[in-house]
C-alpha cells in the first residue's frame, strides 16, 4: 500500500500500472455535489484519499517508490521497526469486491468508530456479494444490518444491507 499526494491518485495509478505493469486499486464513490451552477450532480472520487493499493512482489514494490517524491509506503510498527503494510491477498479480495462494485452504494468507516466485539465473522452465501467474508453488524437504522470488511487498523467499507438469510457464521 502507497501514500500518494491527494489529487494524484488516478494519475499515479495509470502511471505505476503502465510503467511496472503493477496491478493497482483505488477504491471509487460516488457522490452528490453541486456544480457550479448550484445543480446537484453526482461525482465519482477517491473513497480513500492519498491511498494507492498495490500488489506486487517485495522488489518491485521497493522499485515503485525508491526515487520517487509522490509515492511513499504505509508503514506501521512491529517490534519497534517500522515496516510497510501488507494487506493480505484475501482480505484484499474481499475489500475489492464490496468497495469495487458499482451497482451498489458501499460506506466507508474508520474502524476506531466500530466495535467489531459485538458482532460474529461471518460469509455472505448468496447475492452479488457471495463469498465476502467480515463482520455482521448493524449500522444505522434499527433494521439495517450489513457485512463489514475491514483491513486491520485502516479502514472499514460496509456493504449495502444484506437480508439475514444470506449469511453464515464462520
Amino acid at each position: 500500500m502507497l501514500r500518494c499526494p491527494s489529487g494524484k491518485e488516478i494519475e499515479l495509478q495509470k502511471r505505476v500500472q503502465t510503467k511496472f505493469g503493477v496491478e493497482c486499486f483505488i477504491p471509487i464513490e460516488k457522490v452528490r455535489q453541486r456544480d457550479n451552477h448550484g445543480k446537484f450532480v453526482w461525482v465519482q472520487r477517491c473513497a480513500l484519499s492519498s491511498y494507492l493499493f498495490v500488489n506486487t512482489d517485495k522488489d518491485t514494490f521497493y522499485s515503485l517508490y525508491k526515487g520517487s517524491y509522490v509515492l511513499h509506503p504505509m508503514r506501521h510498527k512491529v517490534d519497534e521497526l517500522w515496516v510497510p503494510i501488507i494487506v493480505p491477498d484475501r482480505e484484499m479480495a474481499s475489500f475489492i469486491r464490496v468497495s469495487g462494485n458499482k451497482e451498489e452504494r458501499v460506506l466507508y468507516l474508520d474502524p476506531a468508530k466500530l466495535n467489531f466485539k459485538k458482532g460474529d465473522r461471518v460469509r455472505v452465501i448468496g447475492g452479488p456479494m457471495t463469498g465476502v467474508e467480515g463482520t455482521f453488524m448493524q449500522i444505522g437504522g434499527k433494521h439495517e444490518k450489513r457485512v463489514v470488511i475491514q483491513i486491520e487498523n485502516l479502514i472499514a467499507v460496509a456493504t449495502a444491507a444484506i437480508p439475514a438469510a444470506l449469511v453464515e457464521r464462520i
